[in-house]
């Protein structure tokens, strides 16, 4: 809070504006890094794990000579298996007492009565405003466990405790470059002070070749960022997509002293799929938002009961390169 005029109870109004729409909305991280990984729903399976194997390069094959029979058989091996094993990524709980829902319906009577028998699709509907905000709880949630991936790739660049600079992105598009990447469709993911820093390193230095130069190139479309769409996307840099993840979701490394960002390979859909670009990150889960209405006598109100079942993991390490650069 700055210079808004604020109070710690909520008096001046009916209570069923904080339970109905009439209230203000919270600012709400989007969802950007959990976009651009591989999706799998295995709802309807007997199975919480989904699992994807991933071969290894077997290397080049070897010359012959005329008439020598070739005896060595290749091993088809595999590098390894990514398990995805669901879990009840995201939980909420909240009870909203029969009095408050009476509240937001001034002049009906037999609501306590109403909401133990009334279909669970008109309750729901009751409930509404309050299930939206459990929910967006989930999602941040999920968001979040997205976003801590990032900082985990085996392959980093660069410095503890320095600003991101146009040298670190060169960097991390050359090793990106050397791991042979199936996927060449791929972005950039920058925490918001990481896109600042490299906004000023191009403007002020001018990454050696001067600001003028960088500003007015298509190539350089994040100076001219405006709003941010809900999917993070700012423009481009180097021609390749530059989004920016959510300040409060921020992903840190060495202690907290900086962050992490990646360039990583964009994916969609089932990896294991012939056609589906194979990404770095991949969720796996049962189904979508799930949501449980329980009228409890002990509560004297309605128990809601907001989940998300899914799992966040490292699809490819060659398809990903932390940025890890220093903190705001």
């Amino acid at each position: 809070m700055a210079n808004e005029t604020t109070a710690t109870t909520y008096a001046t109004h009916s209570l069923s504006y904080i339970l109905g729409e009439n209230a203000v909305p919270a600012n709400l991280p989007s969802l950007v890094v959990s976009r651009l990984a591989n999706e799998v729903d295995i709802d309807g399976q007997p199975s919480t794990t989904f699992q994807v194997a991933v071969h290894n390069d077997l290397g080049a094959a070897t010359g012959g000579t005329e008439g020598t029979a070739i005896t060595t058989n290749q091993a088809l091996s595999y590098a390894s298996a990514i398990q995805g094993a669901v879990v009840e990524g995201a939980l909420v709980r909240a009870v909203v007492t029969d009095n408050a829902v009476a509240t937001k319906f001034p002049g009906l009577a037999g609501v306590a009565e109403a909401m133990q028998t009334l279909p669970f699709e008109q309750r729901l509907a009751v409930l509404q405003p309050e299930v939206d905000r459990l929910a967006a709880m989930c999602f941040e949630k999920f968001e979040d466990d997205h976003c801590n991936l990032l900082g985990g790739f085996s392959n980093s660049v660069g410095s503890s405790g320095v600003d991101l600079s146009a040298a670190d992105i060169f960097s991390a598009i050359y090793t990106y470059d050397t791991l042979d990447a199936s996927n060449q469709n791929r972005a950039m993911v920058l925490t918001p002070n990481q896109v600042d820093e490299l906004r000023r390193d191009l403007a002020v230095s001018g990454g050696g070749l001067g600001g003028a130069l960088w500003s007015q190139q298509i190539d350089a479309s994040i100076f001219g960022a405006g709003g941010i769409p809900e999917n993070g996307l700012l423009g481009s840099f180097m021609g390749i997509p530059v989004y920016q993840y959510s300040h409060s979701r921020r992903t840190t490394a060495n202690a907290g002293a900086d962050v992490a960002g990646a360039l990583i390979a964009i994916g969609a859909g089932d990896p294991t799929m012939a056609g589906n670009p194979v990404g770095a990150l991949m969720t796996v889960r049962k189904g979508g938002l799930k949501v449980r209405l329980e009228q409890s006598a002990a509560e004297r109100g309605t128990i809601l009961v907001v989940s998300l079942e899914y799992v966040a993991v490292e699809l490819k390490d060659e398809h990903g390169v932390s940025i890890i650069t220093d903190a705001p």
